[in-house]
């Protein structure tokens, strides 16, 4: 689980925070000589690496927008660090920017094959062919290249750019590949690879030997109401719920997973094609499996497997560790960092608590359900109603 894209729309406080002011507090800059076609200036902050970390557009050219507006992205490889939208909130705190929205962000999952064993190129070429249906996000966009042998399909996107919601599916390796250096590109991102296992040599994208092509299912989500956005319910853009969109949300890849899972339930649901029958009767096409929400994927090998909160300053140090480790080939250091890592994640898992409960989870998932088939019902009925079903039946609801 990862971000790959984390843009905030904020304000600037009274004093401005243009190249002079950062300047002023030691920070380096890079400075483009062109704005963009809503900001005159755009300058990025680079680290103590002197390596670009977020990007600043400020100084709006319309009179429409408040002068004080601006947007900060964090850089792609940025977006790849565990705690990423920590990131994105500490700057913006440290440096006084009111926080409006996340403008936009997108939520990834790289793999290898699905849950119960699909291999996504004949998934998605089975999906070309008519072989299954998507629910919800009717406008389709693919790309492939077309040979003697037939056509090899390894991109398809889904949804309008004016919605809320984006969804596509890729073959990132593909993606990464460059035809003219006969190289990978982002070692960031096949360094995560490397680290949770897809592959065991990450300049090569193999494992044992064998090249390993990793597939991608991104959703991007563009967010144009103040904290918020919106789920569509049945394709329907009148009937929807809304999710809760601040970066708290995206702080640790267990809430990732949360809103990742949230938004496959209704942007990644496939049905098998049966003639002369009704789309929502056919059966479903089970591609990922939520039956365990609790246990979540982590980055590390040593890393706990259990969706809690966690101490902020503590997972930021095993963060910069891991960043250490992988930049050094020394042994020494590298054991040095396994072992410093290992006890901090043992200390941290040992005040875990979970983030959500099973039940908190069931609770949740059947408040929306009777919520959405009756929005006027009264609030203490529902609680009623969930409570007597999840002490009745632990398995009433299904994701």
């Amino acid at each position: 689980m990862n971000l790959d894209w984390l843009e905030c729309h904020c304000e600037e406080p009274e004093e401005p925070r243009d190249v002079n002011y950062f300047a002023s507090h030691g920070i380096r800059v890079q400075v483009r000589d062109y704005g963009t076609r809503i900001y005159h200036e755009m300058f990025t902050i680079l680290d103590q690496r002197d390596k670009p970390f977020l990007e600043i557009r400020r100084n709006p050219k319309s009179p429409i927008h408040s002068q004080r507006e601006c947007h900060l992205r964090l850089v792609n490889a940025y977006c790849y660090e565990d705690d990423a939208a920590i990131l994105m909130e500490n700057f913006i705190n440290e440096h006084g920017f009111i926080f409006h929205r996340i403008s936009r962000v997108d939520v990834c999952l790289d793999f290898n094959r699905f849950d119960q064993g699909d291999d996504p190129q004949k998934f998605l070429e089975r999906y070309i062919r008519g072989r299954y249906s998507k629910l919800n996000q009717a406008n389709i966009h693919s790309h492939g290249t077309d040979t003697w042998s037939g056509r090899d399909w390894n991109s398809i996107s889904w949804g309008s750019p004016s919605s809320d919601i984006g969804t596509k599916m890729y073959n990132k390796t593909l993606e990464l590949f460059d035809p003219i250096t006969k190289q990978y590109g982002k070692p960031y991102i096949r360094y995560n690879w490397y680290r949770c296992g897809l592959i065991d040599d990450w300049q090569t994208c193999t494992k044992d030997g064998v090249f390993q092509p990793i597939w991608r299912v991104e959703f991007t989500i563009r967010s144009s109401v103040h904290k918020w956005f919106k789920i569509e319910l049945n394709g329907n853009r009148k009937n929807y719920q809304s999710i809760k969109n601040t970066l708290d949300m995206y702080s640790d890849r267990g809430r990732m997973l949360l809103i990742f899972a949230s938004l496959t339930n209704h942007y990644f649901h496939f049905k098998r094609f049966v003639p002369n029958q009704r789309k929502d009767r056919c059966p479903d096409k089970v591609l990922f499996e939520w039956k365990q929400l609790q246990t979540v994927y982590k980055v590390g090998k040593d890393a706990p497997q259990v969706n809690g909160k966690h101490d902020k300053p503590l997972s930021t140090l095993i963060a910069k560790l891991r960043v250490y480790r992988e930049s050094h080939y020394t042994p020494t250091l590298r054991n040095a960092c396994d072992v410093l890592i290992k006890a901090m994640q043992e200390e941290s898992f040992k005040t875990e608590t979970n983030l959500f409960t099973r039940d908190e989870i069931q609770a949740f998932r059947l408040a929306l359900s009777l919520q959405s088939r009756n929005r006027t019902r009264d609030v203490s009925v529902l609680l009623k109603e969930i409570k007597e079903t999840l002490r009745i039946n632990d398995n009433t609801i299904i994701f």
